[in-house]
């Protein structure tokens, strides 16, 4: 595995990431001193040179991810899915137990110790559908529900985080709940109705309440989703991969801006890809189709794409770049 840091002078550097192999990260997160951490299924800390350190491991002899507090040297859970850092430091994961008794988490690492913040497991007999309130309150969850309290069976299509100022948002399969400080949820993709969202008519034009969005669900062969969000803008992003788009691309996604020649083809050879759709004001608004994966800075959403670049066919000579999106001024 490589990574690339882009230098202030838009020179990118490639840095191989030693003790990982090829591994594929599900998402990825910046801390304040540059230390990178990676959801790959564990959760790895790369430095900034490329040394990597497995933090939390999935080979695991007892699964103790449903306890309230856990050594760090002790915990082990079924999946990481997820990860991100707050402006402290604070690391937070996403994780899922894959077997026997089903449910997704966040945890935090706290010193020398692993809290869980959210979520449950399954019991014995438990039904896993919406009309089991636990469930429904893991998606859409009533005032004052607590965190530890929701029962999020969708292993598949959860546990993807992202954190702003006012705390931390967590997908939880066809919706995004807000984890307050005091320990509750709200909801903000709630999946209430969706027949009343509209279909995608242009970028950032919207599509009605956020509450009645609700995400697609990914096959098991299928990309998967993600979340980020912009923290100085207040923006919640996140992908549906339950369609991938291609060009020709319709009126409502097509990529504007002037291009260049290569980055042209680049674009017009693009490879499958998810849809993107921004929350704003309690609004939901589709953003771009054909990307693999996004991430966000304080006012800037970036998003990753492959493109087959016209001659090249083999996902062997795909190439890879990273695009800023151009949000809309702020009203």
């Amino acid at each position: 595995m490589v990574m690339w840091y882009r230098e202030a002078s838009g020179a990118a550097k490639r840095i191989p990431i030693s003790e990982m192999g090829n591994q594929t990260a599900e998402q990825a997160a910046v801390a304040p001193d540059g230390s990178i951490y990676l959801a790959t299924g564990d959760l790895w800390k790369v430095s900034p040179g490329g040394s990597a350190t497995k933090i939390v491991d999935t080979d695991c002899k007892k699964d103790t991810s449903t306890a309230d507090s856990t050594k760090l040297s002790d915990f082990c859970t079924g999946q990481v899915t997820g990860v991100t850092v707050t402006k402290d430091g604070s690391v937070y994961f996403g994780d899922e137990i894959t077997l026997g008794h089903r449910g997704s988490f966040v945890h935090k690492i706290s010193g020398d110790a692993v809290e869980l913040i959210a979520g449950r497991s399954s019991k014995d007999g438990e039904s896993l559908k919406r009309s089991n309130p636990a469930v429904q309150n893991g998606i859409a969850p009533a005032a004052g529900t607590k965190a530890k309290a929701v029962l999020v069976p969708d292993i598949w299509n959860s546990g993807w985080l992202a954190a702003d100022e006012h705390g931390l948002y967590w997908r939880t399969g066809p919706g995004v709940v807000h984890i307050n400080a005091d320990g509750t949820l709200s909801p903000l993709v709630g999946a209430k109705a969706p027949d009343k969202v509209t279909e995608a008519g242009a970028p950032f034009e919207k599509m009605g309440r956020a509450l009645d969005a609700e995400i697609g669900e990914s096959a098991l062969d299928q990309l998967r989703g993600d979340l980020a969000v912009t923290s100085e803008r207040g923006e919640v992003f996140y992908t549906d991969a339950q369609k991938t788009y291609s060009p020709p691309f319709s009126s409502e996604y097509r990529w504007g801006g002037d291009k260049s020649a290569s980055q042209k083809d680049f674009i017009e050879n693009l490879v499958g890809g998810k849809a993107i759709y921004r929350v704003a004001a309690g609004e939901v608004s589709p953003t771009a189709v054909g990307v693999q994966g996004i991430a966000a800075s304080g006012t800037s959403l970036y998003i990753a794409a492959e493109s087959t670049s016209g001659t090249k066919e083999s996902a062997e000579d795909q190439l890879t770049a990273v695009l800023q999106v151009e949000l809309p001024e702020e009203k």
